[in-house]
């Protein structure tokens, strides 16, 4: 517990904002943030032996096959005709009606999308079983969705 009178803590504050006031900003000298950052991310522990960690706020890794969606592949087992990935569906995106060889299941990490007139939010699991048909795809807040389907992607 402090035992500061309120003139004294007012006083404090006082010369905190007048030190904050009198300091200049300072720009870093050309590529100083980023060896800081990679310092900071050479500090990161690695996942347990055996195990693999993607992190979905990295730029690296993430493709841009539209103007609306990005993709970040995490798995893709080419002989079985199976992928995971990440995909961030940006605000206006329209995704054509598509059918489905393969079991598609889909979670919603962030964001909300609608399967035509059906409105997914984050934290849902929508799954679409062989043979089924996805009505057009649109977001317009945007969405980040985790996706185990087919590889490659179903044409239409």
């Amino acid at each position: 517990m402090s035992h500061h009178s309120d003139n004294e803590v007012a006083a404090e504050a006082a010369v905190f904002a007048a030190l904050a006031e009198a300091l200049a900003p300072v720009t870093p000298p050309q590529g100083v943030g980023e060896r800081l950052r990679a310092r900071v991310l050479a500090a990161t522990s690695a996942p347990p032996e055996g195990t693999r960690t993607w992190r979905t706020s990295e730029e690296q890794g993430w493709s841009a096959p539209g103007e609306f969606v990005r993709l970040k592949f995490l798995r893709v087992d080419e002989p079985a005709g199976h992928q995971e990935v990440l995909i961030r569906l940006l605000p206006g995106v329209r995704i054509p009606s598509h059918s489905h060889r393969l079991e598609e299941e889909m979670v919603i990490l962030e964001g909300e999308c609608h399967l035509g007139e059906h409105l997914l939010r984050a934290g849902d699991v929508h799954v679409a079983p062989p043979g089924s048909w996805h009505p057009e795809i649109t977001t317009r807040t945007g969405a980040l969705l985790l996706l185990r389907c087919e590889y490659p992607f179903p044409a239409g």
